[in-house]
């Protein structure tokens, strides 16, 4: 069961990564970046809500909420924001392939950090994915005094879409010992949307009225966004049933 949530989520993840590309192919200024959060906020608030009606369900703690809440910093807030951004510069293929080095940086923080250990083929990969990164950053320094303008911009690209995996793998480390605490996993979804949700307004709202936002995206009805929301959502469910299936098999 587990490897089958694995590749719902990673299919999910796809399907909405594509749906964004061709989002922005009609949103120049927009990186779908709020209303992919708004979709996620309807979809995994139903979800939570139904999942307490239909259940007893876990007692919700505030160590718990905490979890979710810091993920929700680092995952749905700051990495799904870089990620999209370098979408803009490489495309969602290698946005999404530099992106996917996100498992690495989560080990590697849950071993500096949370006392965790590492050995056998995890250590084996973590070492792989280093190099592949090490070969592709000394290719492209290598390229850097004869870098076009296009390729200026494929670098901060991959940049951005580094920092994405950095911030991703580090919010998928505090979404464990949430799990742990409090093994909702829509709740744990709903939570981190929507502590990202209330930080982008924040951001946005240096620029444009929050509510003006709102509309604006309302408005807009970019139907490529709508569907990676919901695709987000999903995505982000089934993450969060891995992790409680993983609890409970423990």
């Amino acid at each position: 069961m587990g490897f089958i949530l694995a590749l719902l989520t990673g299919l999910c993840f796809a399907i909405s990564n594509i749906l964004v590309r061709k989002g922005m192919a009609h949103s120049q200024k927009d990186n779908g970046v709020l209303t992919t959060l708004l979709v996620n906020l309807i979809v995994l608030g139903g979800a939570a809500l139904l999942f307490r009606l239909l259940t007893e369900g876990q007692p919700i703690t505030w160590q718990g909420l905490g979890w979710f809440a810091l993920a929700g910093v680092f995952t749905t807030f700051l990495g799904r924001t870089t990620l999209f951004m370098s979408f803009r510069h490489i495309g969602p293929t290698r946005g999404t392939a530099v992106k996917n080095s996100a498992p690495m940086f989560t080990v590697l923080f849950a071993v500096l950090f949370l006392g965790e250990a590492v050995a056998g083929l995890p250590l084996v990969g973590i070492i792989l994915v280093l190099c592949g990164l090490f070969i592709q950053g000394y290719y492209m320094v290598q390229q850097g005094p004869d870098l076009s303008v296009d390729k200026g911009r494929e670098r901060k690209g991959y940049f951005i879409a580094l920092t994405s995996a950095v911030v991703f793998g580090i919010g998928q480390a505090f979404r464990k010992p949430g799990m742990e605490i409090m093994s909702d996993p829509f709740l744990g979804a709903f939570i981190s949307a929507s502590v990202a949700s209330i930080l982008f307004l924040s951001v946005e709202a240096r620029e444009t009225r929050i509510f003006t936002q709102i509309k604006r995206q309302i408005k807009a009805k970019n139907i490529y966004y709508i569907g990676a929301g919901v695709f987000t959502s999903f995505a982000m469910i089934c993450f969060f049933l891995q992790l409680c299936l993983y609890q409970f098999l423990m």
